[in-house]
């Protein structure tokens, strides 16, 4: 939000890469613990700052489009990683492997166009200009950028773009405040199961290796199917619905059902779930890039990503050391009541498929003055 979303990404994408690459030389724990910091650090800030860019060069009726196929690399690095790791038994070249897979993967970074949203929310006309006609190079399109008026130029002209004045904002537009709380809501929920899921294969099916290919198939069919319920039903639909499913799936892996030597009720319908709650994933991060202002879209993805890493934390443990203690029922019913309340919170956001993108605070007041809740 304040010094570009390219600009944001190849700083992430070099802490990333250098950080994955000191694990080579790495023979000591604390070490290791400051390089798994950095390529944490460095990850989720070029997974948001690309994201963002995309989202905002790309136009509404494509979006949907741009975030499948975002979402389905992520979907293909699971067997990449399971692969990495059964094939590579030293972690030292196994980080070194990765490092490489993750230089390679991230160089577009650097050549990407920054958005010209941004420019405008720094009231750069100028450089916004530029940005346009960079983009139309790739079109046979001719621009009089001369003449050219920049419609939402004038709505940012009242306002300074600051960390400072994005809290004003959300103090000034309740709404703002209101949709972003429930976004930061769904985002820790979806993290808690889907990371619970992730890293609770050992315990769920019989091989830890299967249980990551299969999590990597089921995620490729969510996306697919996401982006397929979202085409004809809308954002706000389709969330309700696949949050629904994975209540459903939840609960009914709670008997204790044996089906065969090593397969229970539990892990089929935990690898169905997960489908449900990847296709969530895949549908969130579409719908918040468009449900938060330019102004505030690099802060509403990092609060929301932010609740995440929470709930990241949260869902391994409920998966490997809360259930052994207490009861399946627990988590399983726990996690099931939490994914109800984000069902609710998707019905109380808006749709955004059929909208503008919104600039400023101000025009998700007008946006959420004028909507009827409707399912």
């Amino acid at each position: 939000d304040h010094i570009g979303r390219k600009k944001t990404s190849m700083l992430g994408c070099f802490i990333a890469v250098m950080g994955t690459f000191l694990g080579a030389f790495c023979h000591n724990y604390y070490f290791l613990l400051a390089i798994r910091f950095l390529q944490g650090f460095g990850c989720r800030i070029v997974i948001t700052g690309m994201f963002i860019l995309t989202i905002e060069l790309v136009p509404l009726k494509y979006r949907n489009t741009a975030n499948f196929w975002a979402q389905l690399l992520w979907a293909a690095g699971y067997p990449i990683a399971a692969g990495v790791g059964y094939l590579i038994k030293d972690w030292n070249y196994m980080f070194l492997a990765t490092s490489i897979v993750l230089l390679v993967f991230n160089m577009q970074v650097f050549f990407c166009i920054e958005s010209p949203r941004f420019y405008l929310i720094k009231n750069d006309e100028k450089s916004a200009k530029k940005s346009i006609e960079a983009l139309a190079a790739f079109t046979t399109t001719k621009f009089d950028l001369e003449n050219m008026v920049l419609e939402d130029l004038g709505k940012a002209q009242k306002r300074k773009q600051s960390f400072w004045q994005q809290m004003i904002d959300l103090c000034s537009y309740p709404s703002l405040l209101a949709e972003t709380l429930i976004q930061m809501f769904l985002w820790f929920v979806i993290a808690m199961s889907y990371y619970g899921f992730n890293f609770g294969w050992g315990s769920i099916v019989p091989n830890i290796y299967l249980g990551y290919l299969l999590s990597s198939v089921g995620q490729l069919i969510a996306v697919s199917t996401a982006v397929s319920i979202i085409d004809r039903i809308g954002r706000r639909r389709a969330m309700i619905l696949m949050f629904i499913g994975a209540v459903i799936f939840y609960l009914i892996a709670i008997p204790e059902v044996k089906l065969g030597k090593e397969w229970t009720l539990e892990s089929v319908c935990c690898l169905i779930g997960v489908i449900f709650v990847s296709a969530s994933f895949s549908g969130v991060y579409l719908w918040t890039a468009e449900l938060a202002p330019t102004s505030h879209r690099g802060f509403v993805f990092s609060m929301s990503s932010s609740s995440a890493r929470v709930g990241s934390f949260l869902g391994p443990y409920i998966f490997n050391n809360l259930a052994p203690v207490t009861h399946k029922a627990v988590p399983l019913g726990g996690l099931a009541f939490l994914v109800l309340l984000c069902a609710l919170g998707s019905f109380i956001l808006v749709e955004t498929g059929d909208k503008e993108t919104a600039l400023t605070g101000e025009d998700i007041a007008a946006r959420r003055k004028s909507y009827r809740y409707r399912i």
